[in-house]
């Protein structure tokens, strides 16, 4: 058997994890890149930080990572910059936490003496991203922030985040939904690919949609089949006529669905018909290996 090819979600994981080690070592140093020694800061001097996207901490997993603390001690160590006489976190909000319920009145902490408020709030955030997995609406809040109050471009947000220019604009675009929305999606009721099908100008009432979407279990498919059929009812009188496709090529687009568990569609040429393309949705870098490993036979 040849050599087993590199996974595409484990590669683009891998390069997540390196971005995260750099992070680290930011957090560690000074502006000019010296190590920071850990110093014992007393928990009654240190407040929350500002700009911290996470705005709902998981009681059971504070109490969990509590009782690690106890039995093992802090595996590293927070991170915080001087402010006005005490501290801010920086990074290890959950740690803090967590820390004051074992009982600690004393934290080891990297101290920044100078930290500006912009590399604070971009830290912050990507130490989230990359640690804690936000939702998708607290990750669109925090983008919008850094873009609003520091000028960041979705270029610069992406390099800094280390995600795509697309994956922050589509992030940004759950923003354009209703509130309701944004909150369904933030509780896990719904999720992100099937939110991001609310977002097209077919759907008129998205609120009423994503209900629909959570009470009846609609998947992504269904959802777009429905902006379809939103768009016909909006279609002016004798509209143009789609040639429907051959039944064959119907069943072969069934069998690569059923094949590779997602969503298969078929782009026909707009001056050849016998041209077009096959696009197969995937919905995260897991997804994308299970898809590899289908099309290489190992599974």
């Amino acid at each position: 058997m040849g050599k087993k090819s590199t996974a595409l979600g484990q590669g683009l994981s891998s390069i997540m994890q390196s971005h995260a080690q750099s992070l680290n070592d930011q957090l560690s140093q000074d502006e000019n890149g010296n190590a920071i020694k850990v110093e014992k800061i007393n928990l009654d001097l240190i407040d929350a930080n500002p700009y911290q996207p996470r705005t709902e901490f998981n009681e059971d997993e504070l109490v969990e990572l509590a009782e690690t603390i106890e039995q093992q001690g802090l595996i590293q160590p927070i991170t915080v910059r001087k402010f006005n006489g005490r501290y801010q976190i920086v990074s290890g909000e959950r740690r803090t936490r967590a820390a004051r319920l074992a009982g600690w009145t004393t934290i080891d902490a990297y101290v920044h003496e100078l930290l500006s408020d912009k590399k604070m709030a971009e830290w912050s955030l990507i130490e989230n991203i990359q640690r804690v997995d936000l939702n998708a609406i607290e990750v669109a809040k925090s983008y919008e922030k850094l873009i609003e109050n520091y000028g960041y471009t979705h270029d610069d947000l992406a390099k800094s985040v280390g995600k795509s220019r697309s994956a922050v604009t589509n992030a940004l675009r759950l923003l354009k939904l209703p509130e309701q929305v944004q909150a369904w999606i933030s509780e896990g009721k719904l999720s992100q690919s099937a939110a991001r099908s609310l977002l097209s100008p077919e759907i008129t009432d998205p609120e009423s949609v994503a209900r629909d979407i959570i009470e009846k279990g609609m998947n992504v498919r269904e959802i777009e089949n429905l902006a379809k059929e939103n768009k016909k009812e909006k279609a002016p009188k004798d509209p143009v006529v789609e040639t429907p496709l051959d039944p064959n090529i119907v069943s072969f687009l069934k069998k690569m669905e059923e094949f590779f568990g997602t969503s298969v569609k078929l782009q026909k040429g707009t001056e050849n018909a016998s041209k077009g393309k096959l696009i197969i949705d995937y919905y995260s870098f897991e997804d994308l290996t299970r898809i590899q490993e289908k099309m290489e036979g190992l599974n």
